[in-house]
């Protein structure tokens, strides 16, 4: 019976650790196009195609942009001017992305593993994301 609960109490140990909030960061890094956009748990906006991909990149120092992109049919991208400075820092666990110089506007990374993105911005709108792979279609 006492290896019974010492097996029980160490699956519950690992579970627990294994749903700690905390994310991979560097999962952020590159492109990622919207899926969809969510107030209150109502979908209010679903995408099944975007021609605009966001990508992101960010250094050692959590410090980076965010950038929009259009993806063309050779796999390369046309690359708008317009980018958002931003810097991540982690807050009680959470991610948290700050944008621009007054670091008014924020985003908390709720959900983020190599295929989806998911972030709540100040007034509780949350973004779905999925991983964007550029691809060649002129070589198929």
């Amino acid at each position: 019976m006492k290896k019974f609960n010492f097996i029980l109490i160490l699956v519950l140990l690992c579970l627990i650790i294994s749903c700690k909030k905390s994310h991979n960061i560097d999962y952020l890094l590159g492109y990622w196009e919207i899926n969809s956009v969510h107030y209150k748990g109502n979908e209010l906006k679903n995408y099944p195609f975007s021609n605009t991909i966001d990508y992101f990149e960010f250094d050692e120092n959590k410090t980076g942009f965010r950038k929009k992109v259009k993806p063309k049919i050779n796999g390369k991208f046309d690359i708008t001017m317009h980018q958002i400075n931003f810097g991540i820092i982690l807050i009680n666990g959470k991610w948290i992305i700050q944008y621009g110089k007054g670091k008014n506007f924020k985003e908390e990374i709720i959900k983020l593993d190599s295929l989806n993105l998911f972030v709540e911005n100040n007034e509780g709108y949350i973004y779905k994301y999925k991983r964007f792979i550029p691809q060649n279609y002129l070589d198929d």
